[in-house]
């Protein structure tokens, strides 16, 4: 019951600061009139949900309150993208948006970089929560975007929970939780009520619609001083509507609905006749019929025909610039390489443990190279890339990649290979016993060392053949040789 007037009495006390803003004071910032009604509704975000975490924020203290700030620097570049969308048109030239979001990006950066071993699941939460800010990338289903990234953030925030269960901040840590996962929800309905798809762009530059006026009454100390200097002024309301039309016999004008039934009787009259009103039709001699004579068809010309002059080009929407993510290199927790989002770059990783793995995501042009011996190592993503590693203690792992190579210099015992198509993997004399597990993959080669030094391309099977046996009574599968 306590926690229901306290909710009730914060409610309240929302309502008369909205009240006490519209009542005409004056403050800094944008004047009500220049800001426009998305930004108003941002700012409504802001109060009832992202000001709750910053306090609760500041309750857990630490690591969690300098998250919060730098998330509250995020959330004024994101209004401030806001504020130039709802004032100005959309930019032809995608580097335009680029630059506009680059603050954006900017701001997320330094949230993701602020990462600590004792507070790895707070950090991970806001990692994944930052980029809701990003739904400016995704026009056709933004809200289905931030709603990805709120599933994704309840996976770590569900983990704090149990993490502080029998902690000394259990209350706190779950009052943070409730409202660091309800500023997505209201993240969604700002973009459902505002931004459906995607950043809604002023159309006509200059001009912003005012905001539409609930009642009739206008309480705004601009308004009423443009008004004579009163602070109540009452719209009048609309004029009466026109007074009827004169009657019917005042004009001259009268309806006569003996006609009309007339007409109808005389309808039913010869609908009732049947067959016997065929009788009343003449027939038509062959001189009028238009295929049996040719004069007729003398004063009828043909249509000519007429080609398109031009090719029919379905119209399409423009595809706008994707946001382009920073890439990244770090060793995270001491335990995990982590190499993201390369551009035809060349990486060598040397600090290396046997407790190490080495997680490779969407990668592009790009070569890594990994010294020393590791656990293991994962290519997913990837396209035209190449990895040179030394020795695996456990194997390698190729998932949804496009022409990549993998080459083994040292100890390799497995080589997994899954939803790939294009991949070479070129395996050393110590390796000669390394198992290749393949699965929904295609153009798959393994390049064998000779004594010469020089190397054996082997193609892996990619299609079966399974029929039943009867004597064994199970299905038998046969690779199908190549007939080329």
């Amino acid at each position: 019951m306590s926690q229901q007037l306290e909710s009730l009495c914060l409610r309240l006390e929302r309502c008369v600061a909205k009240l006490e803003k519209c009542s005409g004071g004056s403050g800094a910032g944008d004047s009500a009139d220049s800001v426009p009604a998305s930004v108003v509704a941002y700012n409504e975000f802001v109060e009832d949900f992202l000001k709750p975490y910053y306090a609760a924020s500041a309750v857990l203290g630490g690591l969690i309150d300098e998250q919060a700030k730098l998330f509250q620097t995020l959330s004024d570049k994101h209004r401030d993208f806001l504020m130039v969308v709802a004032k100005n048109a959309e930019p032809k030239d995608g580097s335009v948006l680029q630059k506009l979001l680059a603050p954006v990006s900017g701001a997320m950066s330094k949230v993701q970089d602020l990462r600590s071993a004792d507070y790895k699941n707070y950090c991970s939460a806001l990692n994944e929560g930052s980029m809701a800010f990003s739904w400016m990338g995704y026009p056709k289903a933004p809200m289905k975007f931030v709603e990805g990234i709120r599933d994704s953030v309840k996976f770590y925030t569900n983990k704090v929970l149990v993490e502080s269960k029998n902690g000394d901040k259990k209350e706190e840590n779950r009052a943070w939780v409730k409202v660091y996962t309800g500023l997505f929800d209201g993240l969604i309905e700002y973009i459902k009520g505002n931004h459906r798809t995607g950043p809604s762009w002023n159309a006509s530059p200059g001009k912003p619609a005012p905001p539409p006026k609930p009642d009739h009454l206008v309480k705004n100390s601009s308004e009423a001083a443009a008004h004579g200097g009163t602070s109540d002024i009452f719209i009048p309301p609309p004029p009466p509507c026109p007074p009827p039309a004169d009657s019917p016999t005042e004009t001259g004008f009268v309806l006569d609905f003996s006609k009309a039934d007339q007409a109808k009787r005389a309808l039913m009259a010869d609908l009732n006749q049947g067959v016997e009103i065929t009788k009343s039709l003449r027939k038509v001699n062959k001189d009028e019929m238009t295929h049996k004579n040719p004069e007729l068809r003398k004063h009828h010309t043909a249509v000519p025909f007429k080609s398109q002059t031009a090719e029919y080009k379905p119209v399409g929407m423009a595809k706008k610039a994707a946001v382009k993510i920073p890439p990244k290199f770090e060793l995270e927790d001491g335990k995990k390489w982590v190499v993201e989002y390369q551009e035809g770059a060349t990486i060598t990783i040397d600090d290396t443990n046997m407790k190490q793995i080495v997680y490779i995501y969407k990668c592009n042009k790009s070569t890594i190279q990994v010294k020393g011996k590791v656990n293991s190592i994962i290519l997913d993503s990837c396209k035209k890339t190449g990895l040179v590693f030394d020795a695996l203690v456990s194997g390698s792992e190729v998932v949804n990649c496009q022409s990549v190579q993998v080459q083994a210099q040292g100890q390799c015992p497995t080589v997994s290979i899954d939803k790939t198509d294009g991949c070479m993997v070129y395996l050393n004399k110590e390796c000669l016993d390394c198992q290749i597990v393949t699965a929904k993959s295609s153009e798959m080669n393994v390049s064998v060392p000779r004594d010469d030094g020089d190397y054996d391309e082997h193609p892996i099977v990619e299609q079966f053949r399974s029929y039943w046996s009867p004597t064994k009574k199970v299905f038998v599968t046969e690779c199908v040789d190549s007939l080329g």
